[in-house]
């Protein structure tokens, strides 16, 4: 199994604190997976497009 995440930090979502706007990122992706696993959803193959704070994709990740 592997897990794959790639995020773009080139936009004004992360002008201001990158390090913030990754950590909101990285902990809707963890809540999202983790709300996947508590319900039985079967996780291989699972992905999702990320959007930052202001709405636009920024990358994504995927679970093999």
């Amino acid at each position: 199994m592997a897990f794959s995440l790639v995020i773009e930090t080139d936009n004004a979502a992360f002008d201001s604190d990158k390090n913030n706007e990754i950590i909101r990122i990285l902990q809707k992706t963890i809540k999202t997976l983790d709300r996947a696993s508590y319900t039985g959803r079967h996780t291989a193959n699972f992905s999702e497009i990320i959007h930052d704070s202001n709405g636009n994709a920024v990358g994504s990740w995927h679970l093999d």
